[in-house]
């Protein structure tokens, strides 16, 4: 179930926090838009398959972690986020 969806025209995204039952867990995920639209190409935000670093275990941290996407540059974002080689969060 989706709890929240913005797009962030200004950083060519949209994000979205997600409520994921079976891991009781709620994921903050994004997808790129093409000419403003939402490509509807869900990812958890920053990362790939098995990439956990926006997944929370309360709304609370989602919609924190929602606020910092929206206030804080994507590059900015992206770097918090980024995967070393290895596969450990920096």
């Amino acid at each position: 179930m989706v709890l929240l969806r913005e797009t962030l025209p200004d950083r060519g995204i949209a994000v979205r926090n997600v409520v994921d039952d079976a891991a009781d867990s709620y994921c903050v995920e994004s997808t790129p838009l093409s000419g403003g639209v939402v490509t509807d190409e869900w990812t958890v935000f920053g990362g790939s398959v098995g990439y956990d670093a926006s997944v929370f275990a309360a709304d609370a941290a989602a919609r924190a972690f929602v606020e910092r996407v929206r206030t804080t540059s994507h590059d900015d974002v992206l770097a918090e986020l980024a995967v070393d080689t290895d596969g450990a969060t920096k």
